[in-house]
């Protein structure tokens, strides 16, 4: 997996600017010319950005975006964008012309990828997309929807670390995981949901070695062997694998 190799080198840097320019040329190395991410408070206050259409933002305020008001409410990957505007009848001229504006600089077709829904504290994602037609865009890419999420997921939470938000929250563990001690079902969870092994370590209280001991067996016991597979495994059971439009 391409761009889980990617998040595991992206992981390691310090600071939010290279992190970002890291995770676009990323994406843009599978063909995504364009991304934004982009995260509010619950009352849609203190916007947070990355963008690689800087001024994107000049005539409606990025609380306003159309993703934030229409995406956020469940985990589903959504096709996005001026290409496929026509799926969504709510969407109102302002955000009809943020939507026209993002297509003219080049974000025509996107994905919406959800990181964080309504009702938190912070919620938001990512934005990925390109030129394309949406006919093009989805014979493209409906096949790497999977991996672009988890790889979303693990830079998601490196950019909340390095900017002080919120924490991804955790949902239940899936049923496979019964088949794990306690330990184990809490340490593999928490990799697979973006956390790294420090991080792991300090919050279930244990050493990193130990950390990795109970990493290694509980994948042993559910016949994976990497944390990319221990999210998939996460996610999969949540049926939010493949892209939908709305």
């Amino acid at each position: 997996m391409m761009l889980f190799d990617d998040a595991v080198r992206l992981e390691k840097l310090q600071d939010v600017g290279t992190l970002w320019d890291g995770i676009v040329e990323a994406l843009r190395q599978i063909g995504f010319t364009h991304a934004i991410h982009i995260s509010v408070g619950a009352d849609f206050k203190d916007a947070q950005f990355l963008s690689t259409i800087p001024d994107l933002y000049d005539d409606l305020p990025p609380e306003d975006d159309p993703f934030l008001h229409h995406s956020c409410n469940s985990y589903e990957v959504l096709t996005i964008g001026q290409a496929f505007v026509h799926l969504y009848p709510d969407v109102t001229p302002s955000e009809h012309s943020l939507i026209a504006r993002a297509g003219r600089e080049g974000l025509h077709a996107a994905f919406a990828v959800p990181m964080r829904l309504k009702g938190s504290e912070r919620f938001g994602g990512f934005i990925i997309g390109n030129w394309m037609e949406a006919d093009e865009f989805e014979r493209s890419f409906s096949d790497v929807a999977e991996d672009l999420r988890l790889f979303c997921l693990l830079m998601h939470r490196r950019i909340e670390d390095l900017t002080g938000t919120a924490p991804l929250p955790l949902p239940e563990s899936p049923s496979a995981f019964g088949k794990l001690s306690p330990r184990e079902a809490e340490v593999v969870n928490l990799l697979a949901h973006g956390y790294t092994r420090q991080q792991t370590a300090h919050r279930c209280k244990l050493s990193i070695h130990t950390v990795s001991d109970y990493a290694k067996s509980g994948y042993r016991k559910l016949g994976i062997r990497n944390r990319a597979q221990a999210a998939a495994l996460v996610h999969g059971t949540a049926g939010e694998a493949a892209p939908k439009k709305g």
